[in-house]
Formats: structure tokens, C-alpha cells, sequence
């Protein structure tokens, strides 16, 4: 089904100069949104692919250090527009949705929009995606790769990699081998239980799936630490603990939240120490207020209050408004153990 719903405007598209990308300096790190992937072969089995390669490519920017807009953003947007699940969209109201993200209050404004579509025809796969410069309304061309289905993951990180050279992101070796490392043996099944998982609205289910990635696929880091996400939520402290321990390495590009997961997880099992080391862990990836407050909450349950402070201080010149800021405030002022609170 196309949709049509959204205003039809008379859009010049420019595709950009291919070599502009290897000439021009580096620029800020753009923030994306990447639409569902439309199934161009109509197979209704491989609808979860949809979703799941926008999930996995905005994983990748990620992990490129981009920015990108969250699924829960995306979903928002789409519902608020009246387009269904698996609706073919046309490129002008694309653009069009782009323009409603950038002019909503309070939310990242995408400087980027990333339309894609996959096809299969018996086994043989195309994957294909566009960027556009929200902006400017200017677009280049579709870029493709090509290999058998059942080398999706080398497929989608070779499309990944080419969009990153074409929007000028520095991409260095090291950040090649953890992506290639994260996708190389991961076998198709429990790749798509975690598509799935994450696509999926209800905790119950998201939960159910995400189980069954890491069961096709012992260690699965990426699935075990958003099982063990949902469950801290739903403050399931000791299982929470047991699905990060089956993660066989730090989740790329959730390296630092997985490391902050740890941490909250340790002051709840009142083991500051653990606490303390998993927070500097985090810390070390990424200069966060959460990790700054998480760290001190330990500290504190240390007895160390000096130092404690002296992480309040940093946290609140990171980000004042943060959560976890409050949380160590509060107990430095009450003289208390760290509070329960879920991340």
C-alpha cells in the first residue's frame, strides 16, 4: 500500500556530487532518521527485515559516533501521521515527515533521513538505502549491495560501511572489527528473534523474544543486555544479574549503558564495589552524568563522601538534569545508602 495521505510538494531532488563527500572537511556528526525499510519483494515472512535493518543500521551510526532518532521517536511519528506498519512510502511525504520531526519541540532535529529497501528472490539479496539532507531537500543516490540471505548480517555491514563513506564519517579499523566481530557467526534466527524482539511493543513479548536470541545464540551480547534492560525495569534484580553475565562481550554500540546497567544492578545488590569498578568501566567509554552520579552513589556506599561530592559535582556540570543526579544529591544530604531507583 503507498501512502498518500501526507501533502504532495514540488521537491527538487539534486543527488550530490559523488566526490564531495572525499574532498570536503569533516564535519559534525550528523543526527539521522532511518525510515523502515520497505520489502520491495512483498514477502510477507521477511517483514520483521523492516524494521530490523533500520534497528541494525542505526546501531552501526551509532557506533560511529553519529546521532540517531530513537525507535520509539520514529513509531510516535509514524502513528501520529496515519501510516500503518509496512506501508510503502512515497519519497515526498517522506520528506515531509522529516520536516514534522524537525519542527516537533523537545526531540533530536534530524539533518538526515535514510530510506531503504531489501529484496529477495530465492536466496539471492539486495539491500538499498538513500541519505537525504533534510535541510536542503537534497538527495543522493540509492546505494546497493548484494550477497545470499543467509549472509544478511556481512550484506547490511558492507551497506553500513559504504553509507558511512559517503557521508564523510571517519571510520577507523578498530570500529570495522568490532562491527564485523559483533555480526560474524551470529546466525539468521537469532538475529531475527532480536528484530523482532525490538520491534516488539509489549514487554512480555519483547522480553520472550530477546530470551529466544540469546538461546539460538549463547552469549548474544546485543540481546542480553536489552533482556537485562527490561528486566531491571521491571526491578527483577537477580535475573537482570544472570542475563548480563551471559553476554560474551561489551554489546556494541550499547558499550557504556551496558557497563551503567552493571552498576545499578551492583548498588541494588548492595556490592559498591562492583558498583564502583563497572561505573569506571562505563566511565572510561563515555564521560556521562549518569555514570559520574552512579559512580559517587558507590563511593558513598564506600563511606568515601569527599569523593562522592566530588562526583556530584561532576555530574551536575555534565548534566544537571539527569535523574541519577538527583538520586546522589539526596543521599549525600540525607547521609544514606543509595535509594532504589530504576535506570
Amino acid at each position: 500500500m503507498r501512502v498518500g495521505a501526507l501533502p504532495l510538494l514540488a521537491l527538487s531532488f539534486v543527488p550530490l556530487p559523488a566526490r564531495a563527500a572525499e574532498t570536503a572537511p569533516p564535519a559534525a556528526p550528523h543526527t539521522y532518521l532511518i525510515m523502515p525499510f520497505e520489502n520491495t519483494a512483498e514477502d510477507p515472512s521477511l517483514e520483521w527485515l523492516s524494521t530490523g535493518l533500520a534497528l541494525t543500521l542505526g546501531e552501526s551510526l551509532l557506533g560511529f559516533g553519529s546521532q540517531v532518532v530513537d525507535e520509539e521517536d520514529r513509531a510516535v511519528l509514524l502513528e501520529g501521521n496515519g501510516i500503518p506498519p509496512g506501508a510503502r512510502i512515497t519519497l515526498a511525504s517522506a520528506l515531509e515527515l522529516g520536516r514534522r520531526m524537525r519542527a516537533r519541540p523537545g526531540l533530536p532535529r534530524p539533518d538526515r533521513m535514510i530510506l531503504g529497501r531489501f529484496n529477495v528472490t530465492e536466496g539471492d539479496l539486495t539491500l538499498s538505502l538513500r541519505s537525504i539532507d533534510l535541510p536542503t531537500e537534497k538527495a543522493r543516490a540509492w546505494t546497493s549491495r548484494q550477497g545470499r540471505l543467509k549472509n544478511l548480517l556481512a550484506v547490511e555491514t558492507t551497506l553500513a560501511l559504504a553509507l558511512a563513506k559517503a557521508e564523510g564519517i571517519s571510520i577507523t579499523d578498530s570500529k570495522s572489527e568490532v562491527l564485523a566481530q559483533q555480526t560474524g557467526d551470529l546466525p539468521l534466527l537469532a538475529f531475527e528473534h532480536y528484530c523482532r524482539g525490538m520491534a516488539e511493543t509489549d514487554s512480555r513479548k519483547r522480553l520472550q523474544l530477546l530470551r529466544r536470541a540469546v538461546q539460538e545464540y549463547p552469549g548474544y551480547p546485543k540481546a542480553a543486555y536489552q533482556a537485562a534492560a527490561l528486566l531491571v525495569k521491571a526491578e527483577r534484580w537477580d535475573e537482570a544479574a544472570e542475563m548480563l553475565k551471559k553476554a560474551v562481550s561489551d554489546p556494541h554500540p550499547y558499550e557504556s549503558s551496558f557497563h551503567l546497567l552493571s552498576a545499578t544492578i551492583a548498588l541494588q545488590h548492595r556490592d559498591p564495589v562492583a558498583a564502583e569498578a563497572a561505573a569506571r568501566r562505563a566511565l572510561a567509554i563515555a564521560p556521562t552524568a549518569r555514570g559520574h552520579a552512579l559512580l559517587g552513589r558507590a563511593l558513598l556506599a564506600r563511606g568515601d563522601r569527599e569523593a562522592a561530592r566530588a562526583e556530584l559535582q561532576q555530574s551536575t556540570a555534565t548534566d544537571a538534569a539527569d535523574p541519577d543526579v538527583d538520586d546522589l544529591r539526596r543521599a549525600l544530604a540525607e547521609g544514606a545508602q543509595p535509594g532504589r531507583r530504576n535506570p
